[in-house]
């Protein structure tokens, strides 16, 4: 078996010299990339072609890996015996067919279409009863001898596989226990401080260590605002320099968007603000996370690097984990610290005893229904809602224009209109191009007897130019029954216009492009609201909603707010900005610019505050106005 088997190795190592000298390298680097690598992409790419050399009749192959919860796998390498293996997609078709067979089944498979078509292979690579990636193979034609053989070459492979998957989950759950560690020490080092200030320092002297940022500052939220109240290494803090106003800014941001923020970064998220302290700051990189404990927010702390790169995915996770546990630390101390409910306890005490020694019994009764209605208000809640103007839009508006330059020739629909797919809309005059088409039938005929002739006289210079031409005529003819074709404009779906009145304008000439018609869909719509910009930033994403239409008033919709767009518009004579929702159900009735009242849930609210943070809002302007 031994002396049958070495010829076939000798011939892989043989038929891919060329590809491994100038892709993959010696058996010696194949091995240590196959031993020690790291990345999934340099072992499979080097397992692959240490299988393919000891198989000659291996084509080519893929190998694909992904995470077991994620539930799908990604192509990580390739190999090709030569380039035209390679160009063919072992992925799709057969191989599409064999990789979802041996997820599914756990076992190997193998595929042959016919006699004379290569075979496509598969083998699953499970570990712990989960399913970790595939591999993928296609060989030569063969018999069934070959068949058997190939699926045993590959999972004797595996085990290389198998070895490779174990090391990486165990590098895996090494770094989440250095994580815990990291959790565990800096919860004790924040435990350990006797006050307020002392936690604060602890946690951020913690930080700059865990995440070697050389600038860290904490800042407390209030009224809406983060104000920076720590800096790392620094006494004191001027809140009132540059510094300062972009660090509270970046914790802003952080804070309103509900998580970490971090710049520079990939991806299309915008964070100005964070964008602001790289500029002002000098660092190289910033990262802002949020101090919150369940629905209060208490502040948030910003990391900036002067030297490294940009923070990493898993060094933002851990910051926020951090961030989460510590918190609840920071708020207990600092209220201890204050000691707030024994004051609040004190003061409550003294103005009972003040009321009940007066003589009046009702004075007391009406400083004590004053006080009750006081404590009422302070303390009970309700639903908070923002109130907007809203407007029913089609969530498609497809704009219908002129195909070609020419003159309308007949239309019956106008705004309003309810129009099936394939409806015609408006015809164009055709019979400029019917002509056209006519003229370029008559010259086809005459190369055709141009060609006769040709051939006749045996020129073969002169049939080819009289093809030639009857191929151009032939195009020419093509465009033109397109042209033709385009004269009836039709409704490119069910829908309804909503712009578009051609009935006073037959015969008039309209330009290649013109708008003719805008169309929007009867079962697609979307909510349009202008929220008041002292409103916008309860504003969420995600947050639930009603609409109530002047058409409508009798049935309620609901929606939710899709996107808070940084779009100015007016409404009312208010300014405001747009924020835009997806219904939950349409009813029948509905049509596009239908208008109403809209009504956004921004969670639960204290009374007193419903009822007077506008006039609070206003007086709080007006004095800062006046004031010197």
């Amino acid at each position: 078996m031994r002396e049958s088997t070495r010829p076939a190795i000798e011939t892989s190592v043989t038929s891919t010299a060329r590809v491994d000298a100038e892709e993959i390298g010696n058996d010696a680097e194949l091995w240590r990339e196959v031993t020690s690598a790291r990345d999934p992409a340099v072992f499979a790419r080097a397992w692959l072609a240490i299988v393919a050399r000891s198989f000659p009749a291996i084509l080519q192959g893929a190998m694909l890996l992904g995470e077991p919860a994620r539930g799908k796998l990604d192509p990580v390498a390739r190999w090709a015996k030569d380039a035209a293996a390679g160009r063919s997609d072992l992925l799709a078709a057969a191989g599409a067919a064999i990789l979802r067979t041996v997820i599914e089944s756990r076992r190997p498979a193998i595929e042959a279409p016919d006699a004379d078509s290569p075979v496509v292979a598969g083998l699953p690579f499970v570990l712990d009863d989960t399913v970790h990636g595939a591999v993928l193979i296609e060989a030569q034609a063969g018999d069934a001898i070959q068949s058997r053989r190939l699926l045993r070459h590959l999972h004797w492979g595996s085990a290389w596989v198998e070895t490779f998957l174990r090391r990486s989950v165990g590098e895996r759950d090494a770094g989440a226990g250095a994580r815990a560690v990291t959790l565990i020490d800096t919860l004790n080092a924040t435990v350990s401080a006797e006050t307020f200030d002392a936690a604060a320092w602890t946690f951020m002297q913690r930080l700059a260590a865990v995440f070697k940022a050389e600038r860290v500052a904490m800042g407390r939220r209030k009224r809406l605002k983060t104000k920076v109240i720590k800096l790392h290494q620094v006494s004191t803090v001027d809140r009132r320099s540059v510094l300062a106003r972009a660090l509270a800014q970046a914790m802003d941001e952080a804070i309103d968007q509900g998580r970490p923020l971090s710049a520079p970064g990939e991806g299309v998220t915008i964070v100005p603000a964070q964008d602001a302290v790289l500029a002002k700051g000098g660092a190289r990189a910033v990262l802002s996370v949020p101090l919150a404990q369940g629905d209060m927010i208490f502040g948030a702390v910003t990391m900036e690097r002067f030297t490294g790169g940009a923070f990493s995915e898993d060094e933002i996770a851990l910051a926020d984990a951090l961030a989460a546990a510590v918190t609840p630390l920071l708020v207990d101390k600092r209220t201890r610290d204050r000691a707030l409910p024994v004051i609040a306890a004190q003061r409550f005490g003294r103005v009972v005893s003040h009321i009940v020694s007066l003589k009046s019994l009702a004075v007391t009764g009406a400083v004590a229904a004053v006080i009750a209605a006081a404590a009422f208000l302070a303390t009970a809640e309700s639903d908070y809602s923002i109130h907007a103007r809203a407007q029913i839009q089609g969530e498609i508006r497809r704009v219908i224009n002129a195909p070609f330059d020419g003159y309308l020739s007949a239309s019956s629909i106008r705004a309003g209109a309810t129009v099936k797919q394939g409806d015609v809309l408006a015809e164009m005059q055709d019979s400029d191009l019917a002509i056209e088409r006519l003229r370029h039938v008559a010259e086809r005929r005459q190369h055709e007897l141009e060609l006769d002739r040709a051939l006749a006289k045996d020129d073969l210079a002169a049939v080819n130019i009289a093809r030639a031409q009857m191929a151009a005529e032939d195009a020419q003819i093509d465009l033109d029954d397109q042209m033709l074709a385009r004269t009836q404009i039709r409704a490119p779906f069910d829908g309804i216009v909503v712009a578009g009145d051609l009935s006073q304008a037959i015969g008039r000439p309209v330009a290649r492009g013109d708008s003719l018609f805008e169309l929007a869909p009867l079962d697609r719509y979307r909510v349009s609201m202008v929220a008041e910009e002292a409103d916008v930033a309860d504003v969420r994403v995600g947050a639930p909603g009603e609409l109530l239409l002047t058409a409508l008033p009798d049935q309620p919709l609901a929606f939710v707010v899709t996107a808070v767009t940084p779009v100015a518009r007016t409404a009312d004579g208010a300014n405001g900005f747009e924020v835009q929702g997806a219904l939950i159900g349409t009813p029948p009735a509905l049509r596009p610019a239908m208008e109403g009242t809209a009504k956004i849930d921004a969670g639960r609210r204290r009374l007193v505050w419903i009822w007077s943070h506008k006039l609070i809002d206003w007086a709080r302007l007006t004095v800062w106005k006046w004031l010197p």
